[in-house]
């Protein structure tokens, strides 16, 4: 067990967000627990990272709805390293649909991986946390929302709420924990270049969405700032978004 070394916890990181956020906090020093459902995917990330020397890397698949994967997760950062310095909760699926055409099943799962488990890991990884406060006198969670967790969207009903969850989660985290040591931050991106961009493609050409990278250097930038210093949330927009349409 690595205990001396700042480390962290970052969900959905086998591609995109995720992936880019893992290789600015290796960079920065942070060991990593990468999490992902798809395990073949996940160690073509973690041989990534880690084709330049650094930091460890280590790896956990599995589904992010089940909630002994949550545990296993825990347990296997709690056994490499003993404290987490920064839980980044990146995860997250999409769907448009109607409202009219929302399933259980369909919200179910949007519920399960952009919210429930959001709560979930960050609750289980508490004490983890709160060991890096003790060692290093800070800790945080970054929890992935999305400008529509800010102005919910037609077609995104579902996803506009989880994500709405998101944000308010953060910032009971916040109101929380900000004076124990343990920061809580909410990044908001608009369409950014990921898979989940795919049905915005015909209209919005992948040249002028946000790439992952700008949502890494968010992240970079928030484990730079002095302890006393807390970013509670950052709203990343295209030029486009959030424009008034033209009367």
């Amino acid at each position: 067990m690595d205990t001396t070394s700042r480390s962290g916890i970052v969900t959905g990181a086998s591609s995109g967000i995720g992936l880019a956020v893992a290789e600015a906090l290796r960079q920065e020093g942070f060991a990593l627990t990468l999490v992902a459902r798809d395990p073949a995917k996940l160690e073509r990330a973690a041989a990534q990272l880690t084709a330049t020397p650094g930091p460890a890397v280590h790896i956990a698949a599995g589904s992010l709805a089940e909630e002994t994967f949550l545990e296993q997760i825990v347990e296997q950062h709690a056994a490499a390293f003993g404290a987490l310095d920064i839980l980044v909760n990146n995860a997250g699926v999409a769907g448009h649909r109607a409202v009219s055409d929302i399933t259980a099943d369909f919200l179910d799962q949007q519920l399960a991986v952009n919210l429930r488990a959001v709560i979930l890991l960050t609750a289980k990884c508490m004490p983890l946390l709160k060991n890096a406060v003790a060692a290093r006198n800070s800790a945080q969670v970054v929890n992935t929302a999305s400008n529509a967790g800010k102005r919910g969207e037609a077609t995104l009903a579902s996803y506009s709420a989880s994500k709405f969850g998101v944000v308010g989660f953060t910032e009971a985290l916040h109101d929380e924990l900000s004076t124990s040591g343990i920061r809580a931050t909410a990044i908001c991106p608009g369409v950014v270049d990921t898979p989940m961009a795919d049905p915005y493609r015909e209209d919005i050409p992948a040249a002028t969405m946000i790439a992952p990278s700008d949502i890494a250097e968010v992240v970079r930038m928030t484990t730079r700032l002095s302890s006393t210093c807390i970013v509670p949330e950052v709203v990343l927009l295209r030029p486009t978004e959030w424009l008034q349409t033209p009367q």
